[in-house]
């Protein structure tokens, strides 16, 4: 009897899939797909099956030793202690085997040796504590639903602080590759340090195509594909999505054929490393170690990954064997807009029922939370597509329609007679007889998140009152679910700032305290001053000459302060003060390009203008002042026009008076410094668009 070979069987082979050839037997094709489904549905249909078999599964005496770290007397003194029961399926006579369970039992059994228990005691508790051993520790409900509770804030927390590493990293590329966009990130608990540039991509490619037991931050649009939105939306979009995976089995993370690796390591956890997976249109590489220039933005990636370790481990003690958690970062709108059309259909149906068809559900959004000024559709179910993406309820007056009204008025509206009640808005052409609109949870001084229209052209549809009432408890679901959907865009909106202005945000803190680093830094250049008038006084030989050149140099200190900044707090998404204090330096840079002003006491302004007689400065100042009125402040978020004042107090001394201060002592200088600076900044206080200078031994008003 002859065997065919494979090239006498007949080619009847499709490009996908499994194909049944003749008496029925069933072949891979030439070159097997991943994501044939066919053979992975047979995969995980075996493989539960296979998990069974471990407890029948036994090694050797020598196996056992090298698993659990016990000699192989140790082992044969514990069987004799313990007298265990031998499993049925292990080999009897002189060659021993061990089970799982026997595993379990002598891996506890060696723990215990290492505590410091006698062969003995160690025995009778493994006796003790057979079943818990064996079946793991019984746990109650509580106990459930307790480590579950941690894992979901753990989960929350982690997704966020991975996001907050993803953001601070992508700014520092950013600023070396604008192109460059991070996709994925791996937390490894390890040092990889030491490899070339090629080592170190093939060790990143082999974390990506097996993360075990390693923490994940995916781009979710990267993984899954982008679910762009062609039609114009008022909202504007997520630019990420932050996903973070951990499994204790390797889930492959897909790795583009231009990504590019680099690493960061933590300087306070030397002994972890974090991967970064970057896509880049462009050509240029990406240095394998990533570098951080600014030190408030190592600090912050530094003190992030710190707490994710903190927190990884408690988050995958409470993952099991071959499962997985995810938690996001929060969803692109095209997704959020997905699942509510989804949610509509479902109260569309259950609402109306065999009406449905002739009815419509649909949620409705405001462009803004802050200052609304109409609604639009976010998702529905009834109305025709290119309709709903266009529709637009004005919120000015009372409001458009029944939404409008239920939206500004902030309580439900309910009509039987739809299409003879002026109130609702497109009645003639939706036919309706019947409308609901409820506005979401909303607090009496705050805007809601949206409205819950519901309307049937049936007459005796089923939108009563009962209903109605139900209508208003589903939107108090609604709203947590929209309201963590604005903070989500918010808070995003808010990080986007924070990564830009980090230096901003640093010297503001800086400047908080009345003789913060940047007032000593000004100190500082009043100092360098004053050692270059000692250096020009002890060269000089005719003292009274020296004397007389240097009474008609001047240096004038000024301080600037923003006039009412507390009562100024206007609404946007930046602090109002930092946008001021931004505002008064740009004007400063463009009075006064080569002056540097120094922040301090939260809202003023150190200048030291050296060479300028007081009317020079006072002229100097006036300009600066009217160019900070004028010009009105660029606050992020805000489109109203805001505008600023400031008042200032100037002292000038002359270089011999400067050098009066204290001819040796420098302590004494600085002390005598901050002194007057600190009168100076006395006068500021109380004022309003006002200029005082010292002359003449008092203050005077100019």
């Amino acid at each position: 009897m002859t065997t065919k070979t494979g090239i006498d069987r007949p080619m009847d082979r499709t490009a996908h899939g499994l194909t049944s050839l003749r008496n029925g037997v069933k072949t891979l094709p030439l070159a097997p797909m991943r994501d044939n489904s066919e053979i992975r549905t047979l995969i995980d249909r075996v493989l539960p099956v296979v998990d069974e078999w471990r407890e029948h599964l036994t090694v050797s005496i020598g196996r056992a030793t090298e698993l659990t770290g016990l000699k192989d007397t140790q082992i044969r003194y514990f069987e004799e202690l313990y007298r265990q029961d031998r499993d049925p399926a292990a080999s009897s006579g002189v060659t021993r085997s061990y089970s799982l369970t026997d595993l379990r039992r002598l891996a506890v059994f060696a723990e215990l040796l290492k505590e410091g228990y006698r062969p003995a005691q160690a025995a009778e508790i493994v006796r003790s504590f057979a079943d818990a051993i064996d079946y793991g520790a019984a746990y109650t409900v509580a106990d459930a639903l307790r480590r579950e509770g941690d894992a979901i804030t753990d989960g929350f927390l982690l997704s966020r602080l991975a996001s907050q590493v993803i953001f601070a990293a992508q700014r520092e590329i950013g600023e070396r590759l604008p192109d460059a966009r991070i996709i994925a990130m791996f937390l490894v608990e390890r040092r990889i340090d030491g490899v070339s540039a090629e080592e170190f991509v093939d060790i990143a490619r082999d974390i990506a195509t097996h993360p075990q037991n390693v923490l994940v931050a995916v781009d979710r649009a990267a993984v899954i594909g982008n679910e762009s939105d062609s039609s114009e939306s008022v909202w504007s979009d997520d630019e990420s999505s932050i996903v973070l995976f951990y499994s204790r089995d390797p889930w492959s993370v897909p790795v583009p054929d231009r990504a590019q690796f680099c690493y960061y390591r933590p300087p306070s956890t030397p002994d972890a490393t974090v991967v970064f997976m970057v896509e880049s249109a462009g050509y240029r590489s990406i240095p394998p170690e990533l570098t951080v220039k600014t030190s408030a933005r190592d600090h912050l990636l530094d003190w992030m990954v710190r707490m994710c370790l903190s927190i990884f481990p408690e988050f995958r003690q409470a993952t099991r064997a071959h499962n997985y958690r995810y938690r996001s970062d929060g969803y692109r709108l095209a997704h959020t807009r997905q699942s509510l059309t989804r949610l509509m259909h479902r109260v569309r149906d259950l609402i109306f029922g065999d009406d449905a068809d002739v009815s419509v559900a649909c949620l409705l959004l405001p462009d803004d939370l802050y200052k609304p000024m109409y609604l639009s559709i976010l998702a529905h179910a009834g109305y025709p597509e290119a309709r709903a993406r266009q529709a637009r309820l004005m919120l000015y007056g009372e409001g458009e329609g029944l939404s409008g009204r239920a939206f500004n008025a902030r309580e439900p509206f309910l009509t039987l007679d739809a299409e003879q009640d002026l109130r609702v808005f497109g009645a003639q052409d939706e036919r309706c007889k019947v409308a609901l609109a409820a506005p979401l949870l909303s607090h009496w001084d705050t805007h809601p998140f949206g409205v819950l229209y519901l309307a049937s052209q049936r007459p005796a549809s089923p939108l009563w009152s009962e209903t109605a009432f139900v209508a208003l408890v589903f939107g108090n679901i609604l709203s947590e679910l929209l309201g963590r959907w604005w903070l989500t865009r918010l808070r995003r909106k808010h990080d986007n700032l924070l990564h830009r202005y980090v230096a901003e945000y640093i010297r503001w803190f800086n400047g908080m305290d009345m003789h913060g680093p940047e007032f000593n830094e000004g100190l500082q250049q009043i100092e360098r001053i004053w050692e270059r008038i000692a250096v020009t006084s002890a060269s000089s030989g005719n003292v009274r000459t020296v004397v007389e050149r240097l009474s008609r140099q001047y240096v004038t200190l000024v301080v600037l302060d923003i006039d009412r900044s507390r009562q100024l707090h206007s609404r946007g998404d930046e602090p109002f003060l930092l946008a001021a204090q931004r505002h008064v330096h740009q004007a400063i840079a463009q009075i006064l390009p080569d002056v540097r002003g120094y922040w301090f006491k939260n809202d003023h302004t150190l200048l030291v203008l050296d060479g300028y007689a007081p009317e020079e400065a006072i002229v100097l100042i006036r300009r600066i002042a009217g160019r900070v009125q004028m010009v009105p402040v660029v606050i992020e978020g805000r489109t109203e026009r805001t505008t600023v004042t400031i008042s200032a107090a100037l002292k000038s001394l002359s270089y011999q008076e400067l050098y009066d201060l204290s001819h040796h002592d420098r302590e004494v200088l600085r002390s005598s410094l901050m002194t007057i600076i600190d009168t100076i900044y006395e006068q500021t206080r109380g004022c309003e668009r006002t200029i005082k200078v010292f002359q003449h031994g008092v203050w005077e008003k100019v």
